[in-house]
């Protein structure tokens, strides 16, 4: 479980979420984890999820590690893995995955971990982590690493894993399939 505490430090997260009424961690992580997924306009500024009402892996994840930071909270890491996205670990992409004739391709997932254990709050009332058997690469980020850098360092995974296996797609080509296996499940 995740350390609780009182919101109590300035910043720019903490105030927001104390103007929502919410004064305590996991009440903040319940209120990021009841959000639905949904892509933000300034994935930069993570506390934007708090005023759209909705949030990716990345928004949802990074706004709750800065929250954290704001209140002297370091020991909660903010991580990122690739994992093999197929049909067993995510059930909703495989007609996709058919259609282009994949047993798996490779997706980028945020979540945060504190004591050697993996927490993700992404999908409203999901609690279970299936893509954790398919982690393939995992790095610790910092919170400003969402967005742009995130997106290069996929891309410079796809573009191995494309020649790697002779993928029959180029960066493109796989960037759309993934963008359409995230359309199925949003």
């Amino acid at each position: 479980m995740l350390p609780n505490f009182r919101i109590s430090e300035e910043g720019s997260v903490s105030d927001r979420f104390r103007k929502k009424g919410i004064d305590t961690f996991h009440d903040a992580v319940r209120y990021i984890h009841s959000l639905p997924y949904g892509r933000n306009r300034s994935p930069e500024k993570p506390f934007t999820i708090i005023l759209e009402g909705k949030g990716t892996c990345s928004t949802k994840h990074a706004c709750l590690k800065l929250l954290a930071e704001e209140n002297n909270i370091n020991s909660i890491e903010f991580n990122m893995s690739i994992y093999a996205m197929d049909g067993i670990n995510t059930p909703g992409i495989v007609p996709v995955l058919e259609r282009y004739n994949l047993k798996y391709i490779m997706e980028a997932h945020i979540y945060l971990s504190y004591a050697g254990e993996r927490f993700d709050y992404t999908q409203p009332g999901v609690n279970d982590k299936l893509w954790e058997n398919a982690i393939l690469i995992e790095i610790s980020l910092d919170s400003d690493q969402i967005g742009n850098w995130k997106n290069a360092f996929h891309k410079s995974v796809l573009v191995d894993w494309i020649k790697r296996d002779k993928i029959k797609y180029t960066l493109d080509e796989i960037w759309k399939i993934r963008e359409e296996c995230i359309e199925t499940l949003g």
